[in-house]
């Protein structure tokens, strides 16, 4: 049995779930984690994270922003800053940050780690409406 964990510090998405596959925004690039995989432990960045239940077909599609991802013989465990199914995710809420945030990226005296903040803010945005319109055409 291959399973999955995805938990935030407030919230739990998936527990133990049984699992075929699941694909992981790793540091370096997406990840396909299937059973078998080598054991390993990874950072994630922001991106989306899908994982296909067992005996399915259909990838369930989560808006992560950074994380850990560890994998072992009897699955996968990771804990996100944030998860988000599409479901969760509020597009007015997400075009104001994506507005606000480049709000402050058009200003000149930006200094290096709120230039940093903001454009992952940007990218926040972007991934949270990528999920939301993945789950609007699979419906």
């Amino acid at each position: 049995m291959f399973t999955l964990s995805l938990v935030t510090p407030e919230k739990k998405l998936v527990t133990g779930a049984e699992i075929e596959e699941v694909f992981v925004p790793a540091y370096r690039g997406e990840l396909n984690i299937l059973p078998g995989h080598a054991p390993l432990m990874t950072t994630l960045s922001t991106g989306i994270l899908r994982y296909r239940f067992k005996g399915e077909s259909e990838l369930h599609p989560v808006a992560i922003s950074w994380g850990y991802c560890q994998v072992s013989p009897v699955g996968v465990n990771i804990l996100a800053e944030t998860a988000e199914r599409p479901e969760e995710i509020d597009l007015a809420r997400v075009n104001a940050a994506r507005a606000k945030a480049a709000e402050k990226l058009a200003l000149s005296d930006l200094n290096e780690e709120d230039l940093a903040k903001y454009q992952g803010k940007v990218e926040r945005a972007r991934i949270r409406e990528e999920v939301a319109s993945i789950s609007k055409t699979t419906r």
